[in-house]
């Protein structure tokens, strides 16, 4: 019981730290916003502590491993910080610190999806970069340029650093076992090296290149153009001071029975449209077709997942060639259709090579299609147990009367299609031609 303890509190503290970096990686905007509005809207000390919810987030995140009761715990906890700074006596922006404060809180409970993820990094230093231009630009933010440069470095090594480590694991082809000292060394000097280039870049050494480099193109210009006389300079531009922004008057505090009605108002007003929506979401369900109801099956199945993060339970067969595969597809589905010409066409079981991927392309393209329907598919499954699970949900459905028109045919092809992959993918079997092209036949697909 103590090792769970304490396993439990190293893992929370990692993903503390993995909470901090991500609030690096969003450092510019958030900057951004307390330059913005503080002090003449909003308290800096709100602003400061409001990252740090995360970190509450974070401890609560076995209690809510479904996704929707995530955002149920970060929807109180933001309703509890906007109750908090509401009867402080600041009532304008109650709903920003309020929304605030559930982002922060759903990062943190969500940071085991994206803890060691350097991908998360890079965008990061691609938004410091936009951030670079923007600061130098906006006379308001133009006094913490310096401070994003830094954060900027440190974000910039952060994800070199992740990057490193899993190079090193992908090289290694292990998640735990040392490596000899001389290739962490070497490993390390170079890490090193690239930080000490950047430091000195962020330090100035950059900035003295780049103005060498600039005096010397003058110069080549100039001597160039030196037969068309000295260049006028040009008359610098007057500046327009921007119009003085409006701020009303001090407003007599209300009481606190005006305050607590307020709050009131706002609880059952957010909760009549919150059952106004869900009613309509339902009544949609149960009578709507086509779109709307794949995409409320959708919706539901997302809200349903449950972390599989860093979790080694269950059964894992094709999980990386179906399940990631499917989250590729996602991802680049909304540009497959301008880059198709460009890029890899989609798999075909055209293009399968032999019987045996064919069966193996079958099987995928069945759960796919079952996953687009709106049935939940469970990674940690057996084949065998999918299809079980896979034929209870088409039971619920049908007595639901809310059966698909394919789920017919699949009923019947599950079995066969199920006993042929096992042959072929744990027996190491070659199906005859027949056989698939049966299989093919009765999944329509």
């Amino acid at each position: 019981m103590e090792n769970t303890g304490n396993a439990y509190i190293s893992k929370t503290l990692k993903l503390c730290l993995s909470c901090l970096g991500e609030m690096v990686v969003l450092m510019p905007i958030y900057l951004a916003g307390i330059i913005i509005l503080s002090p003449q809207y909003l308290p800096l000390a709100w602003l400061v502590i409001l990252p740090f919810v995360s970190f509450l987030g974070v401890a609560i995140r076995s209690y809510v491993p479904v996704l929707w009761k995530k955002l149920g715990a970060a929807v109180l906890i933001g309703a509890a910080c906007a109750a908090v700074f509401l009867s402080s006596g600041a009532a304008g922006f109650s709903p920003l610190i309020g929304l605030c404060a559930a982002l922060f809180a759903l990062q943190g409970m969500t940071a085991t999806d994206r803890a060691g993820v350097a991908k998360l990094y890079w965008y990061g230093v691609a938004l410091y970069f936009v951030a670079g231009i923007v600061y130098s630009s906006v006379a308001l933010l133009r006094g913490e340029l310096g401070l994003i440069t830094w954060f900027g470095v440190g974000c910039l090594a952060i994800a070199l650093f992740i990057t490193n480590h899993e190079y090193l694991r992908y090289t290694t082809l292990s998640d735990h076992s040392p490596l000899p000292r001389g290739i962490r060394r070497h490993n390390t000097l170079f890490i090193v090296i690239i930080l000490g280039l950047v430091v000195l870049l962020a330090a100035g050494a950059g900035r003295w290149i780049g103005n060498l480099l600039l005096k010397f193109v003058r110069y080549v210009f100039a001597w160039l153009t030196r037969s068309s006389g000295e260049p006028k300079e040009l008359e610098p531009e007057e500046v327009q001071e921007p119009p003085a922004m409006f701020f009303p008057g001090e407003v007599q505090k209300p009481g606190l029975l005006s305050q607590i009605l307020d709050i009131l108002f706002y609880v059952i007003g957010g909760a009549v449209i919150a059952a106004m929506i869900g009613f309509a979401l339902y009544w949609l369900y149960k009578n709507a077709g086509g779109f709307w109801k794949r995409s409320i099956d959708r919706l539901i199945a997302l809200l349903r997942r449950q972390d599989l993060a860093g979790e080694n339970k269950g059964y894992r067969d094709e999980e990386i060639s179906i399940f990631s595969w499917e989250e590729r597809k996602q991802r680049l589905g909304n540009w497959r259709t301008v880059l198709s010409r460009f890029g890899r066409r989609q798999e075909r079981y055209e293009d399968m090579h032999s019987n045996q991927e064919r069966v193996r392309f079958l099987y995928r393209r069945f759960l796919l299609a079952r996953r687009s329907e709106g049935c939940e598919l469970k990674p940690g499954l057996t084949p065998l147990e999918m299809a079980q699970d896979i034929q209870r949900h088409d039971d619920n459905e049908k007595k639901d009367q809310r059966g698909k028109p394919r789920q017919a045919a699949h009923k019947t092809a599950i079995e066969p299609l199920i006993k042929l992959y096992y042959r072929v993918r744990y027996g190491g079997q070659e199906p005859d031609d027949e056989e698939v092209a049966d299989i093919r036949r009765m999944l329509n697909l």
